[in-house]
């Protein structure tokens, strides 16, 4: 029997694909191979979930307006005519990343902020510029292989690794703002495997004991000059807030209770709700209160608040690197040292993974095998 030769497909350099979005619709964009690679146009045109006669009309209407494009772009890369790409495409990852920084400012933590300023400036010496949707594979490995062997900005130092873990991690992050405002198909940061990707080192996170907290709040005491910036500093290492939630922190955020008082506030930099209870030692740092839209402590400029701590902790005699952050760190070992469980103090300071918060368990490890290693010297 004469076997049947089957009809070969004929591959189209332009395809209608869908992609389904958060809310059950599926995008529709048009997937072109030119001259190696991959083109992808949004066309602003959405499928909906079929649960009538006129749900399937009105996806017919959108799939005959697709398919006129389609044809349009066809006849296009016939002709050799240019223009595939929608004018979103067309802005380079350095441009995004500058829209990112300008349209998000009011919504991020200063740290996040400073971060995508980071990273422009390294995708910048990496490379000039490139368009965001030939941002591919092949790139994302080039920049970590440049990050590993990158120095820091004005500064001979290599960088650090937990800096090129976060640089490339925001990479990853700025790809996945275009893959949501639907520029770019899918993430390329995700082809990486293990090997490629940077590795986050393992932190020491740095933190005061309470003796020297104790004597930071003896030389602000001391100290008239000393401004909000140092109080609402202690005032953290007895709550864990963070710098961009305590800089905004009203007095109508601090709500007396029949146990007495305690804070709710939305965290800016993960937008979860927490509720720490004020101890008194916290009370007894806090200002005398003002209206309740009003701020509970002034801040200066973010430099000058650094410089403030150092001078502090300089005069306390604490020979430590004193960021704000570290009343964080503070806060999560003293609350372990004092007996706290895991599970409450990431309650207390908002982690979303309780992973996190273990860190500060080694932290703890460590101080108790300290003090066996003291006992033993005794004998």
């Amino acid at each position: 029997m004469k076997r049947i030769k089957q009809k070969e497909k004929i591959k189209e350099p332009v395809r209608i694909r869908t992609k389904w979005l958060a809310n059950g619709n599926r995008s529709l964009y048009l997937d072109t191979y030119k001259k190696g690679k991959r083109v992808y146009e949004f066309l602003r045109l959405y499928l909906i979930p079929e649960k009538s006669a006129e749900d399937k009309a009105i996806n017919a209407t959108t799939m005959k307006a697709a398919i006129a494009i389609k044809a349009k772009r066809i006849l296009e890369y016939v002709n050799g005519k240019a223009g595939i790409k929608t004018s979103d495409c067309k802005i380079s990852i350095q441009e995004w990343i500058g829209h990112i920084i300008k349209s998000k400012s009011a919504l991020q933590s200063h740290s996040s902020m400073m971060l995508m300023k980071r990273l422009l400036k390294h995708l910048q010496k990496y490379r000039d510029s490139i368009g965001l949707a030939d941002v591919d594979r092949e790139f994302c490995i080039g920049f970590a292989d440049y990050l590993r062997s990158a120095h820091a900005l004005n500064s001979p130092k290599p960088l650090m690794q937990t800096t090129q873990f976060e640089l490339l991690n925001a990479l990853s992050v700025v790809l996945n703002e275009a893959v949501r405002s639907e520029l770019i198909v899918s993430n390329p940061m995700r082809l990486l495997n293990a090997k490629e990707r940077i590795k986050k080192s393992e932190s020491i996170r740095e933190y005061l004991t309470p003796e020297e907290v104790k004597s930071m709040i003896v030389v602000s005491s001391d100290n008239i000059s000393a401004g909000d910036d140092v109080a609402a500093f202690l005032f953290c290492c007895f709550c864990g807030l963070r710098y961009s939630d305590v800089t905004r922190l009203t007095w109508a955020d601090i709500i007396h209770t029949a146990n007495g008082r305690k804070i709710l506030i939305t965290m800016k930099k993960t937008h979860r709700c927490v509720e720490v209870p004020v101890s008194e030692m916290a009370a007894s740092i806090l200002p005398v209160s003002g209206p309740a839209d009003s701020r509970v402590f002034v801040f200066p400029k973010y430099g000058v608040t650094l410089r403030n701590l150092q001078k502090t902790a300089k005069a306390a005699g604490i020979n430590k690197k004193v960021t704000f952050h570290v009343s964080r760190h503070t806060f999560a070992t003293m609350m372990l040292t004092a007996g706290a469980d895991i599970y409450t103090i990431s309650k207390l300071i908002g982690h979303a993974d309780i992973r996190t918060t273990q860190i500060y368990s080694k932290v703890v490890d460590k101080k108790k095998q300290q003090a066996i290693i003291l006992l033993d010297k005794l004998f």
